[in-house]
């Protein structure tokens, strides 16, 4: 029988850092999340992009915005990423999930074709290039059976289910998994390409407002050439990090 493969977003919009950081505006006239969505969709002809959020009230806005853009989503746990993610797998009958957060707009589609293509043909449990942090923040991919987060699922308890791969990235020596490690060129673990605080955003902004519309630009590639060429633009994070643009 046909494997059936899901890209999972996990998305909610209760972030205490920066409440509602996924729905702000990354230019003029797209969201967070919904560059994400859009980068997937114009390099990928991906059937089973899954936005999987929580019941909350709060949470209504994500699913109208899936409805605008005719997107599939299930809502689920709030806290329980695990099961969250087993239970929209039940009603999508999805064996294998890309798990991706919607916080991190610029994930490389070419690292994700390439992990996926790993998983498939060595038939892992779990793949990822997040195990040893030799990507930016924000690069994470992970790809793992359902079957494996299910039958692991029964070791992770309370506070820690609200990570989903929490298990497979704690046990990635004892479980058949692959660890893909970044380019040396790509090598910068404290640059942060993910949006968790108000300064991420200032950053993502400028990114995009340097790197332009062509959603097929974003890659690590351009990413890294516009911060090494640009100088006049910095960013002073809380744990000390500068990054000129």
């Amino acid at each position: 029988m046909k494997r059936k493969i899901g890209i999972f977003i996990e998305a909610r919009t209760g972030s205490t850092r920066l409440p509602g950081k996924i729905l702000k505006k990354i230019n003029s006239k797209t969201s967070i999340i919904e560059f994400l969505i859009d980068r997937i969709q114009a390099s990928l002809n991906f059937k089973n992009l899954i936005i999987i959020t929580t019941k909350k009230k709060e949470d209504d806005r994500i699913i109208r915005l899936c409805k605008k853009k005719n997107i599939l989503f299930f809502r689920g746990s709030t806290h329980d990423l695990i099961k969250r993610n087993l239970d929209a797998a039940k009603k999508f009958q999805i064996n294998d999930i890309i798990q991706l957060t919607s916080d991190n707009p610029f994930i490389d589609i070419n690292i994700l074709k390439k992990l996926k293509k790993i998983y498939l043909n060595k038939n892992y449990e779990f793949v990822s290039n997040s195990v040893s942090g030799t990507f930016p923040i924000g690069s994470d991919i992970r790809i793992f059976k359902v079957s494996s987060l299910k039958k692991y699922s029964i070791y992770v308890k309370k506070k820690f289910r609200q990570h989903t791969c929490y298990y497979f990235l704690k046990n990635s020596k004892k479980i058949n998994s692959h660890d893909y490690l970044a380019p040396i060129r790509f090598r910068n673990s404290k640059i942060r390409l993910t949006v968790d605080y108000y300064e991420d955003l200032i950053f993502a902004k400028k990114l995009v407002s340097l790197i332009g519309e062509n959603l097929k630009d974003y890659t690590l590639k351009n990413i890294f050439r516009v911060i090494n060429k640009s100088k006049n633009y910095k960013i002073n994070y809380k744990k000390g990090l500068k990054l000129n643009i």
